[in-house]
């Protein structure tokens, strides 16, 4: 349970670890009302058990002085209404440390939420290549709220309930010690054995309800991803059996977590019973048989008892969550303690291309592959030209652009933009003179216009800017014929619009910044010939007013590119203009070939 805490403390800020400290100290207080309220019956069940007990030199009989009071009657009603004033000040303080533990909880599921998008927003490119985007939105959007809610909630409830136990033991022991601590070992001893038997099956059941939530989270993200070739081949049945089995596993485990913290209480209520029968037998022999004596003992027992119940079964289900959840615990941990390395700093300017792109003896390995896919690559692209990089699948093109947009560091070698070295103190400023198409544009259900001003505020969004990327990317005569023209909703994924069109967004989009390179990742691979052909137009228009490059296995999109990159095993094989390396033959005749042979 330590290694817990120190876990959950390590997650939390400066600012929210004071603010723990602060709770902390609302707990004692809290722990010290719940003494003074069980504290206050003792005097009244003593006049009760013996009204003689306000005469003589007694604290009750210089309250009874103090108060001008006349009789025992009006002397015992001011007590009644004492003790219940004092009741109700110790219950104002724990709902004052409830509603501050509980505002406290809250608040950490937005810092563990955005402290977890900040650290995978921030993770170098290269990161992503290995993890699953349906396991990252589970950690994001469902396990913080998991932590907060089965780990850093009940950590500190527990405290809360451990500190009020403690003080009330502590307070029980001074009163009758003997009494105090057969009841305190007893209930301790029997909870304690209890938290032992159970805690391996809640480390089983806690682990299998992380991955049936990611099985979830994954499935559901096929489907509605998917949402298409689901509906053509069928599949509705087949998502809904597999998405029926981990959900079943979650609510089971769930269920058996909330069975494994509550039924300590049933036990506990005939224990307590039975413990106080016990009690009152044990203060009957050694007072003698004297009720009066005993009765103020007895009655701040009994009350203690009916506080305590409740807060030591809290104690124990609190114990089992944390228990449950430790695995969605060092999950988090886990994330928030990976190192990220050095981000790239921000830049305010572009790094324009005025001269040349060169790539200067480029390797890059994949992390875990077990060769290069890229290797010796020496390239010099001029500005406002157009280069296309051509090859088969796995020769290593889409490497290479990746390494051109600064996603990925290369092993070996460097990129220069007019002799300047592209690393982490120019990165930003490079991206920012780039613009990219890549063959599957993400689309939010927004209008036409966000989505060609992508990630920029709504009230900050250029109209000018976005008319003017639309015309350039043969846009405006398909929002001419829109009713609402720019303000247009595409609707979930574009799904509204047509494959060009969506195309001729995404090329909108890579204007609207005004890049001085504009990179075409298989822009048009997923096109129609005739589509295609009005897309080609769009990216026509942009050579020589812009460096333009186009990575494709359609050579029929870099007919007219001023140098062609033919990509082989990870190396450049030729360069030139496309009649020449007709005319060579090698991969690029093989690519015509292959291209004739699939007409």
């Amino acid at each position: 349970m330590l290694a817990t805490y120190r876990r959950i403390f390590s997650l939390l800020s400066a600012r929210d670890r004071r603010n723990f400290l602060i709770l902390v100290a609302l707990m004692v207080a809290a722990g010290a009302a719940e003494v003074v309220g069980v504290a206050a019956i003792i005097p009244l069940f003593a006049v009760i058990a013996d009204p003689a007990a306000i005469s003589g030199d007694g604290m009750l009989a210089g309250l009874y002085e103090w108060g001008g009071f006349t009789d025992t009657r009006s002397f015992l009603g001011a007590l009644c209404l004492a003790v219940f004033t004092v009741l109700l000040l110790s219950v104002a303080v724990r709902i004052v440390t409830n509603y501050a533990s509980a505002r406290f909880s809250r608040g950490i599921v937005l810092t563990l939420s955005q402290s977890l998008l900040t650290k995978y927003l921030r993770n170098p490119y290269e990161w992503y290549l290995a993890r699953h985007s349906a396991d990252l939105a589970k950690s994001l959007l469902a396990e913080t709220k998991q932590v907060v809610n089965g780990s850093i909630t009940p950590a500190i409830k527990f405290i809360s309930d451990a500190i009020a136990t403690v003080t009330m033991v502590l307070f029980l022991v001074r009163l009758e010690p003997v009494g105090a601590v057969l009841t305190a070992g007893t209930v301790g001893g029997a909870f304690t054995f209890l938290y032992w038997w159970l805690r391996h099956r809640l480390d089983e059941i806690g682990k299998d309800r992380r991955h049936a939530n990611r099985e979830r989270f994954q499935i559901a993200q096929e489907a509605l991803g998917g949402i298409k070739d689901v509906k053509i081949l069928a599949l509705e049945e087949s998502y809904i059996r597999r998405f029926h089995g981990p959900s079943q596993r979650l609510a089971q485990h769930q269920a058996t977590m909330d069975i494994l913290g509550e039924v300590p209480r049933y036990g506990l209520e005939a224990l307590g019973f039975g413990g106080m029968l016990l009690f009152l037998f044990f203060l009957l022999s050694t007072s003698g048989g004297d009720p009066g004596a005993i009765l103020p003992i007895f009655g701040a027992f009994a009350l203690a008892g009916l506080r305590l119940l409740p807060t030591v079964q809290t104690l124990f289900r609190s114990s089992t969550q944390m228990r449950f959840n430790q695995t969605a615990l060092d999950a988090l941990f886990g994330d928030l303690s990976e190192a990220t390395g050095p981000s790239p700093r921000p830049a305010t300017v572009n790094l324009p291309l005025e001269r040349e792109l060169v790539l200067d003896g480029i390797a890059y390995n994949y992390p875990g592959a077990p060769a290069p896919s890229l290797e010796g690559i020496d390239l010099t692209i001029p500005a406002r030209t157009s280069c296309g990089i051509v090859g088969a699948t796995g020769a290593g093109k889409t490497t290479l652009v990746d390494i051109v947009l600064g996603l990925l560091v290369p092993h070996e070698g460097e990129l220069r933009v007019d002799g300047t070295k592209i690393d982490e103190t120019t990165l930003r400023a490079w991206q920012r003179s780039i613009g990219y198409v890549q063959q599957s544009i993400h689309l939010t259900d927004d209008t036409i216009a966000a989505n060609i001003a992508y990630g920029i505020a709504p009230d900050k969004i250029d109209e000018e800017r976005v008319a003017r990327a639309g015309r350039m990317a043969r846009l405006d005569e398909v929002v001419d014929a829109l009713p609402d023209g720019y303000r247009t909703t595409v609707g979930d994924r574009g799904l509204r619009l047509s494959g060009g069109q969506r195309q001729r967004i995404a090329i909108a989009r890579a204007l609207y910044r005004d890049p001085e390179v504009i990179v075409f990742d298989e822009a048009t691979s997923a096109l129609d010939t005739v589509t295609e052909q009005e897309v080609m137009d769009a990216i026509g228009a942009l050579r020589g007013e812009k460096t333009v490059v186009i990575v494709t296995h359609r050579l029929s999109t870099v007919t007219g590119c001023d140098q062609i990159v033919v990509m082989r095993g990870g190396r450049v094989e030729a360069t030139g203009r496309y009649d020449e390396l007709r005319r060579r033959g090698g991969t690029f005749e093989a690519l015509l070939t292959g291209i004739r042979g699939a007409a």
